[in-house]
Parts: C-alpha cells; structure tokens; sequence
C-alpha cells in the first residue's frame, strides 16, 4: 500500500521548516537535499517534488520576507519626505527581522545565502532600494555609519543569543526607540 502523501502546499511547508533547522545547524552549503529527507522522514524524491535544487528552498525560505520587504519599501517610498520615509523603512525593517527571527537566524552571514541572494538583481536593487530610503538624500558621514549599524544592529539583534529570551514585542518596542535615535540627522 502506498505512503498517504500531504497535500503540495502542506509539504513545501514542512520541507522549508525542516531546511530552516538544518540551515541553522549547518549552514546552506552544509545541508543537503538528502539531510532535508532523513529530517523529514521521506525518500529525497519527495523533496524534489516540492523543490528541484536547494537555491529554489533558500529561495522560498526567503519569499514571504522579501514580498513584506517590497511592500514596507514601495509604502516608505511613497512618504512625502525624506525623514517620513526613512522611519517608515527603518519600522518596516524592524518588524520584518522581528517577524522572521527564526529565517534571520538561520540565513545571516551564510556565504551561500549571500551568493544566492546577489545572483537574483531584484533581490539586490531591493536592498538598494531600502539603504536609500534609509540614507536619505546627500547622506554625510554620520548618517552613512549610523545607516550601517542600525541596519547591522535590527539584524543581529533577532539573531543574538544574550536576546533569545526578549519577546518579540519588547524587542520590537526597543529597536523603534533605538534605531530613530541612532538615525536622527545631526
């Protein structure tokens, strides 16, 4: 008797949380389709029925934040000044790294997430896109090297062990009373 298959949607949705643990533990490059598998408990052809390479998981993985990053960045966007845009990106930033603590965590600083991540230019113009929201026109120094560790500082603060045990809103709370303070043009 054949094995009960879960629906298409149900699957990728446990074969992405499964790649997110083990992303965690040992990098993309360390993880392979078939460790993704043995997490799961299926043949590695199940896992290739959800996804053809591990790029289109790390992919996935990084979908939902990005289409909340392209949203939070066309919204500052709209912003009638420089200043309003900047603290609706930099609110946008934060609640996305809040919101996705456990991705964050598995993917920062992973040298194949950020070899993935360059070869797709709307990934990239994306970034881009924020960091100009962020600088703001005819940025100085200051603001460029504030941009940098608020920017640093949002993302590791989601990953940081000291802060594993912040919930995410006082951790939310802190990082929209920081950041601004950090940004505020001098």
């Amino acid at each position: 008797m054949a094995r009960p298959q879960a629906p298409r949607g149900q699957g990728r949705a446990r074969v992405i949380d499964a790649a997110v643990e083990l992303f965690a533990e040992h990098g993309v490059r360390g993880t392979s389709l078939q460790m993704i598998a043995e997490h799961l408990g299926v043949t590695k052809a199940a896992v290739y029925y959800q996804f053809h390479a591990k790029e289109d998981i790390v992919l996935a993985v990084l979908e939902e934040a990005l289409e909340e990053m392209s949203a939070f960045v066309s919204a500052a966007e709209a912003e009638t000044s420089a200043d309003a845009a900047a603290t609706a990106a930099l609110r946008g930033l934060v609640e996305l790294m809040v919101s996705h603590r456990k991705a964050v965590a598995a993917l920062m600083r992973d040298p194949e997430v950020e070899r993935i991540m360059a070869a797709h230019e709307s990934l990239h113009s994306l970034v881009g896109r924020l960091n100009s929201l962020l600088l703001g026109p005819s940025p100085t120094l200051r603001r460029r090297i504030a941009v940098s560790v608020v920017g640093a500082g949002v993302a590791q603060s989601g990953i940081d062990p000291l802060l594993a045990d912040v919930d995410d809103d006082a951790l939310r709370a802190q990082l929209l009373e920081l950041g601004p303070t950090m940004l505020a043009r001098g």
